[in-house]
């Protein structure tokens, strides 16, 4: 299963923190840990999802400067998880702070039962999930 969600976010901060991800983004939900090492940003997304509790969607990304706008590249995770993450977009330095425009995709695996009444509760868990990470994501809209 994949969720794709676009959106867009204009925040009050500095223009050097364009540049500076993990400063603009720490401790706003949906956001876990986020590092960066020159232009390589780390991280994970947090979501809670009935029958799974709390999930980390690992992701990781390349920021690729360009004069007042940046763009975030996606890239594969070595070996993914069950559950990670994509992040992708556009930073740009506008009047008042920063304007972000950007992708986010939801990878999950989520077991598939043999018999019907395992697959009836697995795409009830399905649901339920792309519901709360709906929720999440929306939260992030509204930061």
């Amino acid at each position: 299963m994949v969720l794709e969600k676009a959106f867009q976010l204009r925040l009050a901060e500095p223009p050097e923190h364009l540049l500076q991800p993990e400063r603009v983004f720490a401790g706003k939900p949906p956001f876990g840990e986020l590092t960066r090492q020159d232009t390589s940003l780390k991280g994970y997304l947090v979501a809670e999802a009935p029958l799974f509790g709390e999930i980390h969607f690992p992701f990781q990304s390349r920021i690729h400067p360009e004069g007042s706008k940046a763009r975030l590249e996606a890239l594969p995770l070595p070996d993914p998880p069950a559950f990670w993450a994509e992040l992708e977009g556009l930073g740009e330095v506008v009047e008042g702070g920063i304007a972000y425009q950007l992708t986010l995709r939801i990878h999950a695996t989520l077991p598939q039962g043999e018999k019907w009444g395992g697959r009836a509760l697995g795409r009830l868990a399905e649901a339920a999930f792309e519901r709360n990470v709906e929720r999440v994501l929306e939260r992030l809209t509204q930061a």
